[in-house]
């Protein structure tokens, strides 16, 4: 594979109208101005990162998120890949494994020894992709909306 991994910095527009449409593929609404502000607060001097990967045009093709946080159950911390989206025509050429072992990367640089995927918006195959790569379900996330 020749997909070079990259940090997200200050997203282009085109950045931008990319991202909202990987991420509202996985039926999320948002819109350009909404996803600036979410990844403002993003940062990593808040424990987060983003990384992209660009087709041949410069283009967002994929893109994948996470943090790491500490729990008061473990001495290390805990990678989380919050996001993983992969554009259709994309998809099937190992760019989501690639992005995924990028991820598993990063967390070991940052001494995680857990690592979570969040798959709240998956289909069976997010699960399929997630299982066959090593992760298991471990336990159930509540949530209430207030």
């Amino acid at each position: 594979m020749t997909a070079t991994v990259e940090v997200l910095g200050t997203p282009t527009p085109d950045d931008l109208d990319d991202l909202v449409s990987l991420i509202s593929s996985l039926g999320y609404a948002l819109d350009a101005d909404v996803l600036s502000a979410r990844l403002a607060r993003l940062t990593a001097e808040a424990g987060h990162e983003t990384w992209v990967v660009r087709d041949a045009t410069g283009r967002v093709s994929a893109v994948a998120g996470a943090h790491v946080t500490w729990a008061y159950n473990a001495d290390a911390p805990t990678a989380q890949l919050l996001l993983l989206v992969v554009a259709d025509a994309a998809r099937g050429d190992g760019l989501g494994s690639y992005l995924l072992g990028h991820f598993e990367g990063w967390a070991r640089g940052h001494g995680a020894r857990t690592l979570d995927a969040v798959s709240a918006a998956a289909t069976d195959s997010a699960h399929r992709f997630y299982r066959k790569r090593g992760y298991h379900e471990a336990g159930v996330r509540y949530s209430k909306l207030v």
